[in-house]
Order: C-alpha cells, then sequence, then structure tokens
C-alpha cells in the first residue's frame, strides 16, 4: 500500500509508442497506487478547512492548485467557478488518463454486450450474486466476500478492456485489463473450493458454479490470446 508522501513518475505519455501489455500493467499498478493515495489522503483530512489545497499539494494536482488558490484570491469569475465540491465525485478508477486523451464515451462500450464470453461472465456475476443472498446476508465469511468480490470483475474488466479498443496504441491496455478479468477468476474458483471445504456449499452447487466459472476463466483466456494474435499482427 502506498504511503500517502510516496512519489508517482510513471505517466502515460501522448505520443507515437505503441505500449505493450506489460507496460500497460506498470501503468495500471501505478494508477492503483494513486487511487490508494487519494483515498487515504481524503480520509486523513476529510474535515481539515484546507482539504482541497492540501490534497492537490500531496497529489501533485499542480492545476487544480492553482486553480483553488486563484479562487481564494477572487481571481476567476463566479461564472467561471467549478464546484469545487464535486472534484472527488470523478472517477478515479484504473484509466481516467486514457479516457482523458481519447474522449471515452459511456455508450462506447454498448456492443460488449455482442461478445459471448462478456454475456457469460457478466450472466455468472449475477447469478454468483444470487447465490451470496441464498447462503445468507448475515454470513460474514471472509471467503464468501472474496467470491463475490471475484465474481463481478472478469465481466466488468472485459468492457473495460473493450471500452479501450482494439486500436494499436490501446491494445495492449485492453489485454492488461483481461488479465485483471483472467486473474478474478481464479480467485473466485479458489475462493469456491474453500467455500466447499467449509460446508458454507454443497457438492451439487459447487459443481454447478465451479463448472460455469471455470468455462468463464477458459474462455477469458482464450480472448486474451486472441487479443494477444491481434495485437503481434
Amino acid at each position: 500500500m502506498a504511503e500517502p508522501n510516496e512519489p508517482f513518475d510513471f505517466e502515460y505519455e501522448d505520443d507515437d509508442e505503441i505500449w505493450d501489455e506489460y507496460r500497460w500493467e506498470r501503468f495500471k499498478q501505478q494508477s492503483d497506487m494513486r487511487s490508494e493515495k487519494y483515498r487515504q489522503l481524503l480520509e486523513k483530512y476529510m474535515d481539515h478547512p484546507d482539504r482541497d489545497k492540501i490534497i492537490a499539494k500531496e497529489m501533485g494536482w499542480d492545476d487544480l492548485l492553482e486553480d483553488l488558490e486563484a479562487l481564494e484570491r477572487g481571481d476567476i469569475p463566479d461564472d467561471e467557478d467549478e464546484d469545487m465540491d464535486g472534484i472527488y465525485d470523478e472517477d478515479i478508477d484504473e484509466g481516467d488518463e486514457w479516457k482523458q486523451s481519447t474522449g471515452y464515451k459511456e455508450d462506447d462500450a454498448d456492443s460488449v454486450k455482442d461478445l459471448p464470453v462478456y454475456q457469460k461472465a457478466y450472466q455468472y456475476s449475477l447469478d454468483a450474486h444470487k447465490l451470496v443472498k441464498q447462503i445468507g446476508e448475515n454470513r460474514r465469511e471472509e471467503v464468501i466476500s472474496e467470491f463475490i468480490g471475484a465474481a463481478i470483475l472478469p465481466a466488468a474488466k472485459i468492457a473495460g478492456g473493450y471500452a479501450m479498443g482494439f486500436e494499436m496504441q490501446f491494445l495492449g491496455g485492453n489485454i492488461a485489463n483481461c488479465k485483471r478479468g483472467l486473474a478474478a477468476a481464479n480467485r473466485m474458483l479458489n475462493a469456491l473450493d474453500i467455500m466447499l471445504e467449509e460446508g458454507i456449499i454443497d457438492r451439487d452447487v459447487y459443481d454447478e458454479y465451479y463448472r460455469r466459472g471455470k468455462e468463464v476463466r477458459d474462455e477469458l483466456e482464450l480472448y486474451i490470446t486472441e487479443l494477444r494474435d491481434r495485437f503481434k499482427r
């Protein structure tokens, strides 16, 4: 976990360089660390009167810091003043940098629903949620949280990768996103093993969800292979 004062020096450069999946993975790891740093700072300074300025300085958001200081001096007209209370409502999940650089729109990912691997992963996530509710909301075993937390990620990561697109400049990011979904699918299957061992689910339920979960995992692995082939071409 990143400490609030840890520097972050890995940034996406808007140039003609083509990043492979491994370069994108490093970028996403740094993005995770920046998000965690932001959350730590927000928690620490939530009630501080200079919260916005402190966080902007610690995060290295120089432009935002300048705007906040200008606002304090009254240099920004009221009609141009942004609602600063809303700056922390923005999506700080991984990939904001490429969203900004590509003009990403939410409806760009609509056709991901046509992907069989996405359809299967999405339906599995819905059924996994139903299973957890059937087990009982009063069951707080850590493994149940691990299972459902992992089960919802493959579909989300496939969709996130699809939204990045299939152009060479971002195809590596698409692959890196899907690999995170693949890792989540493996965690999901491991959690099912433990749930069976601990008697949280019976053998019939385990067999059904493990079989379907393995199909999601295997088809996602094949999808990643196809994306890699496209990248090589």
